[in-house]
Parts: C-alpha cells; sequence; structure tokens
C-alpha cells in the first residue's frame, strides 16, 4: 500500500494543525506546518515524518530520511511541505537528553533511524500520541518511546562531579529570578561567581551557553502564559522580553516557526 494511502498517517481527522506537549525536560508537537530556514536552537531534535520522509539540510547538505536525531546548536532547515511530523525538542541537560547523546550523538551531530525503528514510531504518534489529553496518557506514550529507542537500558549516569550542585543552583535561581531581571550578569551576582567562569561550567556542563538557556526559559514562561489565555504582548513582557515583536523574532529564530503560527489551531497539554 501506497504510505500516503496508510490510513493511520491521516491524524484521524483532527481539526488542529499542532498538538502540543509540554513538559520539564522537552517539548513534543504534532504538527503540518513546519518549514524553517536556517536556524538552531537549545534543543536536541528528534523528528519523524509521518507521511513522507524527513526533509532537512545541514550546512547545504541534504539529508532525507524517515526520521532523524539532531544535535544542539546545529544550523539546519526544515522543509515540512504541509505534511504530518513528530517533532520532540529535547533539553539536554537532562536526564532524558544525556541518554539521547550517550546512545545516539556519541559519534556524529545527527543520527539517522532505520526504517524499522521509524514505523514503530509513526504507530505510537498516530495511533496514541496524538489523543494524549492527559498526563498519565503521555506517560504512558512516553515509556513506550523510550522502549522503541531503546533509551531504558541506558542505566548508568554521568560520573559525579563537584560542579553539579552548582549548576543545580544556577538552574533555581533561573526559575526564581524575575524575568525582567534575569541575566548571566545577574546570576553571577547572586551566585558570587565571575560572568566568565560560571558562563564556562554551565557550558561544559549543559552543552549550551547560559545566555541561549536563559532565552529558552523565556520561552517556556511566555508560552505557558499565552496558553493559559494570557494575550501574546502580555505574556511576552511578562517573560521578560523587550516587546512582542523582539518576542515573535526569538521564536522564528530559536524554534523555526512564527509564534502566530504555534499557537493558532493547535492544542496544548502541560505534561
Amino acid at each position: 500500500m501506497d504510505e500516503k494511502e496508510r490510513p493511520e498517517l491521516h491524524m484521524m481527522g483532527t481539526p488542529y494543525e499542532l498538538i502540543l506537549y509540554f513538559s520539564e525536560d522537552h517539548i513534543s508537537f504534532l504538527t503540518n506546518k513546519v518549514d524553517a530556514a536556517d536556524h538552531s536552537h537549545y534543543y536536541i531534535q528528534f523528528t519523524v515524518g509521518l507521511e513522507q520522509p524527513v526533509c532537512i539540510a545541514l550546512e547545504d547538505r541534504p539529508i532525507q530520511a524517515p526520521g532523524l536525531i539532531l544535535q544542539s546548536s546545529i544550523i539546519h532547515q526544515l522543509q515540512g511541505n504541509q505534511q504530518w511530523q513528530w517533532y520532540m525538542l529535547i533539553n539536554p541537560e537532562s536526564s532524558l537528553g544525556e541518554r539521547v547523546k550517550r546512545m545516539y550523538l556519541q559519534d556524529s551531530n545527527v543520527f539517522l533511524f532505520g526504517q524499522d525503528q521509524v514505523d514503530q514510531l509513526r504507530q505510537l504518534a498516530t495511533q496514541q500520541l496524538y489523543s494524549v489529553f492527559s498526563q498519565d496518557n503521555y506517560n504512558q506514550s512516553m515509556s513506550q518511546f523510550m522502549r522503541i529507542l531503546r533509551l531504558q537500558e541506558q542505566e548508568h549516569e554521568l560520573e559525579p562531579d563537584p560542579e553539579d550542585d552548582r549548576i543545580g543552583d544556577v538552574l533555581l535561581a533561573i526559575e526564581r529570578f524575575p524575568p525582567h531581571e534575569l541575566t548571566v550578569r545577574a546570576l553571577s551576582q547572586h551566585l558570587y561567581i565571575s560572568e566568565s567562569r560560571l558562563s564556562h561550567i554551565f557550558k561544559q556542563k549543559v552543552g549550551t551557553s547560559l545566555a541561549s538557556y536563559i532565552v529558552h526559559h523565556k520561552l517556556r514562561t511566555a508560552f505557558q502564559a499565552i496558553f493559559n489565555g494570557v494575550s501574546m504582548t502580555e505574556a511576552a513582557m511578562e517573560a521578560g522580553f523587550s516587546s512582542s515583536s523582539h518576542f515573535s523574532r526569538t521564536v522564528r529564530d530559536k524554534l523555526g516557526m512564527p509564534a502566530r503560527v504555534i499557537v493558532q489551531n493547535s492544542r496544548f497539554l502541560k505534561v
């Protein structure tokens, strides 16, 4: 049967164009409205084509695959062609992110899935994930995701490091700081450590710059407010952006889609 004729790939007639699940360590979304010019972002990117292979370009090198995992902070282009795809943007500092890096990204910035794994992931997305409306249901889907990617087998953790507690202090401070005051300088003063030392430790342990992490924290804060009914302008200001246009530019640059596209005709669930 031709792939486009398979009934499970039509998302069962969902009225939405983007179904978004917002977790503490990742953002997962099913959508048919991604097309992005050159951009990079803080997250590790997992993508599976639900109707057609994924079309991506890295440094002008085109890649077509059923699915892939892309290291964080890699400049890339996406061509969605209005086809349904499953994306997961994973915090590289999280336990999930560390496992993904150890399992799939040790030797390359991109990992291409084989058809066998992709068939299982497509079935999970089209028959289960798209209709999730509760945290328990989502957790069940994530357990299957972990099994398919063999991430549950990776039980060893990173070696203890004396800097880990300091990074925990930074992450806690980021959550508690007033958004308009949240800068690398303010954090360094709060933690009694120089900006350069703090930035170095954070980059070494998290894999991205502290300044970039702060931006994504503000994005997460703004989107949570928007989906809770706050206007985009008000949410942007509350999250620490200088203006709604600043917020919109940042979303486009970091996530690859305009903010209004993400919000319009979308379903959101915090999980």
